[in-house]
């Protein structure tokens, strides 16, 4: 990808992060967003995630024009909020923004079918119109929060919106995410807690789309079915008789 044409994503709920009026905090912190990498890749025999960047303090200030120390105590700062880590080594240090993918979300989802509001076994519970809005935001979270809200008729406390992050941040199929919702509704149990435990037990079984699910779900099913018993039409009381 020809860097001169790439982007970043900066959302306006950073006016309020507690860093912003700290202009080295601030600076150092756009410049590792602008710098990380946007897709994992390998780097002298490493591999390096989305999300992160091989630099060092000299670097960073000689491209930043502020000195060492004011590095170190940005980088300090940034890991004492938790939005970076740092492991270093003898050459460098690879820094890795911890929410990148939250910051950065990479929208590569399918077609949705069109709903109605209550949704039934065979339907979607979002909307082609509100799949393509959907495709325009730039926080995958800020959607699912308003699909959630609309679908359970209520609004998502603070716990509740750290779930959903979460899931943003594990990556969660879209579709997987609806389908967990969906199912919470068919159980008339409107609390996160129950989509959560959904989404854990498919992530622990490895399921990575709606079609492991389906497939693997199917295949369970059929393991489980019980063998028939053949019922044999004999008269026992007949035979007797006829001794």
């Amino acid at each position: 990808m020809d860097d001169n044409k790439s982007f970043i994503k900066l959302h306006r709920k950073m006016l309020k992060w507690e860093w912003y009026n700290d202009n080295n905090t601030k600076i150092l912190f756009i410049h590792l967003l602008l710098i990380a990498n946007w897709e994992d890749k390998n780097w002298e025999g490493i591999l390096l995630k989305r999300g992160q960047v091989v630099t060092g303090r000299k670097k960073l200030s000689k491209e930043l024009g502020l000195t060492e120390q004011q590095i170190r105590t940005s980088l300090n700062k940034l890991k004492s909020t938790n939005e970076i880590t740092t492991t270093p080594t003898n050459k460098y240090t690879i820094i890795t923004i911890n929410n990148y993918n939250l910051y950065q979300t990479n929208h590569q989802q399918g077609n949705q079918q069109v709903t109605n509001n209550q949704p039934t076994n065979n339907q979607q519970i979002t909307t082609t119109k509100e799949y393509k809005e959907y495709k325009e935001y730039k926080e995958m979270y800020v959607f699912i929060y308003s699909l959630v809200e609309r679908a359970y008729g209520r609004t998502l406390n603070s716990v509740e919106k750290e779930m959903i992050d979460s899931w943003v941040n594990k990556e969660y199929d879209f579709k997987l995410i609806e389908e967990a919702i969906k199912i919470s509704l068919l159980k008339h149990n409107i609390y996160l807690n129950y989509p959560n435990g959904i989404l854990q037990n498919w992530e622990d079984k490895g399921y990575k789309t709606l079609d492991d699910v389906y497939k693997n779900e199917r295949k369970n099913e059929e393991k489980n079915k019980k063998p028939k018993v053949e019922v044999f039409d004999y008269d026992w009381l007949n035979e007797e008789e006829e001794k």
